[in-house]
């Protein structure tokens, strides 16, 4: 999906600055991709992203559910917007299959396809982030076991 760094612990301040860089990405493609595209009702997620972005509290662990959230109607919006339609070509000519399908997107769709991509991107950088913290908190705690 991304170039993401390696996940070692010798990278870990490269990865959690890398998120921030990648929030504030996020933060652009839900301005100008998502907010317009959602109901007013539905923009309260967003916003809250936005705002934990803005305050840098992207390490927060609601930031993960915000993305989660986000990220499940953004999908569903996207699903929405999409239209498969089957073309078929009788023509006796034809080599290739007679037979595909094309999938055709409202623009709204392709705009919040735009941002799912983006809002993915942070996700697994923040995860990796998280994860490496987890696991040095755990070796920690063996290690004061022993």
């Amino acid at each position: 999906m991304t170039d993401l760094l390696p996940i070692t612990y010798d990278n870990i301040d490269a990865l959690a600055a890398s998120a921030f860089a990648k929030s504030r990405i996020a933060a652009t493609a839900i301005r100008e991709d998502v907010l317009h595209n959602l109901k007013p009702l539905k923009r309260t997620g967003s916003e809250r992203l936005l705002h934990q972005i803005e305050r840098r509290r992207i390490f927060d662990t609601e930031m993960l559910d915000e993305i989660d959230v986000l990220a499940d109607l953004v999908t569903r919006l996207i699903q929405e917007g999409t239209t498969v339609i089957e073309c078929i070509d009788n023509d006796e000519c034809n080599v290739s299959p007679g037979v595909w399908t094309e999938r055709r997107r409202t623009r709204a769709a392709d705009e919040l396809g735009r941002a799912l991509i983006v809002l993915y991107d942070l996700q697994e950088t923040l995860y990796a982030v998280h994860d490496l913290m987890h696991a040095e908190r755990a070796i920690e705690a063996l290690r004061m076991a022993s």
